[in-house]
């Protein structure tokens, strides 16, 4: 979610009021003199830590239960020793059993406060939950946030005795005081890091710190099956503190790491590094532990941010190109006018259907409208191999590790690891009714974008993929609905490492493209060419998309032109 910048103090007040109509008492004529809103520094270190700090005023003498309901829901969004002045709205009791880290429900608007003797309802549209490690789940369109708070007198005045754990927060208050980031895990094979994207909260000991405890307390329980971590059993912090200083980010971990191998200790900094490097002012990051340099053959010290480019999520190869299909063969989309790559098997029925390329952009692979899968090497003089994958196949993409997944509706998704025979992707836990469409393996190999049929209408989902690295087997889990209220879902792709660029519409719109954060689950709409058919994404590069027309379209600073004629453009997978 991106944070609510501060241009000046009365400007958010102006927005504010002309925005909200009447704002609640305890941020307006009571807040303290000097100004309720201002500009806070959880870290003064490091700018990423900066935000807006409204600082909400304990209760007053004579306030209804409602009053002081609507007051506990304002002073929640203030982090600040423990939410303290939260805690001045609830009885003794009810103070010392609350625990506001338990969990975030995020509502939409202005909460509905009902009072019923000594009962508040609050009634407010469900907008998503932030777990209590920090990864956030959207709800569905239509859900509803509903709570009660009991109230009891306390030396003559209304306080609230009895509440839900955790906190409600609007989206206001969500974009004000957390940031969406990532933290870092390996794939299987340890090549190549996952994003694990965590709502970490402003204040505090500020964002640097929060990473790293997020990094610590390990993966998200919906991804862990699917990644592995370099971090020992036991090992943690030294010190709850990761403090950023003239660049670099110093992180004391417990002196049991000096005793983990070299490669492991390099893994660890890897992890570490990757996950401070989104703090712009992180220029360089110092390792020690229990005191002690954590020490790395060959790595300097202070160890920069960009030291290990290799293990990019992104799974991008320098100067990756697109490649598509036209009535000649196979074409590369380069900077200036498309460089073809391969005509057509002389056997093959006709122009491909479809075409793919693998990560490291050697391998071209494409099936024709037989269903007969071929593939070639994209260098001078190929030819055309036909693999011995007997089935009629519909589509096929490249996985991180390079195998060919391939599908047909008679017996499913199957990978092909050359040389080897075809295996079967087995998929669990999809929603009752629903059948694979399309599936999209991420670049880094862990998860798979899912385009899935349920009573008629298509829809996104994402998935794990649990991977057994000395047989290969692949398992597709844990399905998860994004984007839900877009439908007739066509195609999709992997525009970064956290988010999906894919065909689809909402209402009764045209079909457009679409991009689709993971982390916060937002969805852009980007429009499109008419008959729009296949989309191709890659981070940093262009979307492509293939229309009905002939002609592939490019979306350059939010307009679509004609790059080639052609179909079935596709971006190293």
């Amino acid at each position: 979610m991106k944070a609510l910048k501060l241009v000046s103090v009365l400007t958010v007040i102006g927005l504010m009021l002309s925005g909200c109509g009447v704002l609640p008492w305890s941020l307006t004529a009571q807040v303290p003199e000097g100004g309720a809103i201002q500009q806070g520094d959880a870290s003064a270190s490091n700018r990423e830590d900066q935000f807006i700090r409204v600082i909400p005023q304990g209760p007053r003498k004579g306030m209804t239960q409602t009053e002081i309901v609507q007051g506990f829901l304002d002073a929640s969004a203030a982090f600040e020793d423990d939410h303290a002045v939260a805690r001045q709205f609830l009885t003794q009791n009810a103070a010392n059993i609350w625990e506001p880290g338990s969990g975030v429900r995020v509502f939409k608007g202005a909460p509905d406060l009902v009072q019923n003797a000594e009962v508040v309802r609050f009634t407010a549209p469900l907008a998503g939950r932030i777990s209590e490690r920090g990864t956030y789940q959207i709800a569905s369109p239509d859900a509803s946030l509903n709570a009660e708070f009991g109230l009891a007198q306390q030396d003559g005045q209304w306080r609230i005795a009895e509440l839900p754990q955790g906190l409600e927060l609007s989206t206001v208050d969500v974009d004000r005081a957390f940031r969406s980031l990532s933290v870092y895990y390996f794939n299987p094979q340890y090549s190549t890091l996952v994003p694990d994207v965590r709502m970490i909260p402003v204040p505090g000991n500020g964002v640097a710190t929060g990473l790293m405890v997020a990094l610590l307390d390990g993966p998200d329980p919906w991804l862990a099956p699917a990644v592995k971590t370099a971090f020992p059993l036991g090992v943690g912090l030294n010190f709850n503190f990761v403090g950023v200083n003239s660049g670099v980010a110093r992180v004391d971990l417990t002196a049991d790491a000096l005793f983990a191998p070299e490669s492991v200790r390099m893994q660890m900094a890897q992890q570490i590094v990757w996950t401070l490097r989104q703090l712009p002012d992180v220029s360089a990051v110092s390792i020690t532990a229990g005191g002690q340099l954590l020490t790395i053959s060959g790595v300097p010290y202070p160890i920069p941010r960009d030291q290990w480019p290799t293990i990019d999520p992104s799974g991008l190869e320098p100067g990756a190109e697109a490649v598509f299909a036209n009535s000649n063969g196979i074409s590369r989309l380069t900077k200036g006018p498309s460089q073809s790559v391969v005509g057509y098997p002389p056997t093959s029925a006709s122009a491909f259907t479809q075409v793919v390329v693998n990560g490291s952009g050697g391998t071209l692979s494409g099936v024709d409208a037989l269903g007969r899968v071929w593939s070639a090497l994209i260098e001078a003089d190929t030819t055309w191999a036909q693999l011995p994958i007997s089935r009629t196949i519909q589509w096929l993409e490249f996985d991180a590790s390079g195998g060919l997944w391939v599908w047909d509706p008679s017996n499913g998704l199957g990978v092909w690891d050359a040389p080897g025979p075809l295996k079967g992707i087995s998929i669990t836990g999809l929603p009752s009714g629903a059948s694979l469409v399309r599936a999209m393996p991420s670049r880094d190999g862990t998860r798979a974008a899912l385009i899935l049929r349920q009573s008629g209408v298509t829809s996104v989902y994402l998935a794990r993929i649990e991977q057994n690295v000395e047989s290969d087997a692949r398992v597709i889990s844990g399905a998860r609905k994004y984007a839900p209220t877009a439908t007739d879902v066509l195609d999709v792709d992997w525009s970064s490492a956290n988010s999906l660029a894919f065909i689809g519409r909402t209402g009764n719109g045209d079909l457009q493209a679409f991009d689709l954060d993971l982390a916060s689950g937002a969805m852009t709409p980007q429009g499109g060419p008419d008959d729009p058919e296949s989309i191709a994404a890659a981070p940093g590069l262009p979307v492509l998309i293939a229309a009905g027309d002939g002609f592939i379209y490019q979306l350059d600073a939010g307009t679509w032109t004609i790059r080639a004629t052609g179909r079935s453009p596709a971006y190293p997978s």
